[in-house]
C-alpha cells in the first residue's frame, strides 16, 4: 500500500506545487453537490464515483492504473502465455505479481469510469485518450530500453 500511496500523493503534491510556481493552474479538488442534478444524487446513494470533469489530477491517476494495468497484463502475457514459465515466475516475484494485481483491484472503479460507464458521472474521453496513450508509451519506452 505504501508503494501506491507514494506513487499517488507524493507525486500528486509534486505536480500541483510545479504548476502553482510556474503559474499554470491552482488545481484543487472541489466537493461538489450531492443533490444538485437528479442523476448525481442517484449515483451517490448507489455509492458509485462521480468523476466529473477533466482535471490534470485525474489524467495522472488514471495514468497510473493504466500503467499498473499494462505492466500486469504485459508481465502475465510474456512469462505464463508466451514462454510457459507459470510456476518459475511466481516462485520468484509472487509479491511483485501480488502487488501489481492488488492495485489493478484497488482502480477497477476507475477503469468503470475510463471505459464502462456511459452516465455523466465518467471520466471524460480525452482523459481515456490521454491516459491509455501515455501509459502505454511509457511501456514501449521502458520495454526497448531495458
Amino acid at each position: 500500500m505504501w508503494v501506491y500511496k507514494r506513487t499517488s500523493s507524493y507525486l500528486f503534491a509534486f505536480v500541483d506545487t510545479m504548476l502553482k510556481i510556474f503559474g499554470f493552474s491552482n488545481s484543487a479538488f472541489i466537493i461538489s453537490a450531492k443533490v444538485a442534478e437528479e442523476n448525481v444524487s442517484q449515483r451517490y446513494e448507489k455509492e458509485i464515483l462521480e468523476f466529473g470533469n477533466s482535471s490534470p489530477m485525474l489524467t495522472l491517476l488514471a495514468t497510473f492504473a493504466m500503467l499498473n494495468l499494462f505492466c500486469l497484463v504485459g508481465m502475465l502475457l510474456r512469462k505464463v502465455v508466451l514462454s510457459g514459465a507459470s510456476v518459475r515466475i511466481f516462485e520468484a516475484m509472487l509479491l511483485q505479481v501480488l502487488l501489481s494485481g492488488v492495485l489493478v483491484l484497488i482502480n477497477i472503479p476507475l477503469y468503470q469510469g475510463l471505459f464502462l460507464r456511459k452516465d455523466k458521472g465518467r471520466l471524460p474521453r480525452s482523459v481515456a485518450v490521454k491516459s491509455t496513450t501515455l501509459a502505454l508509451s511509457a511501456c514501449v519506452l521502458f520495454t526497448y530500453l531495458g
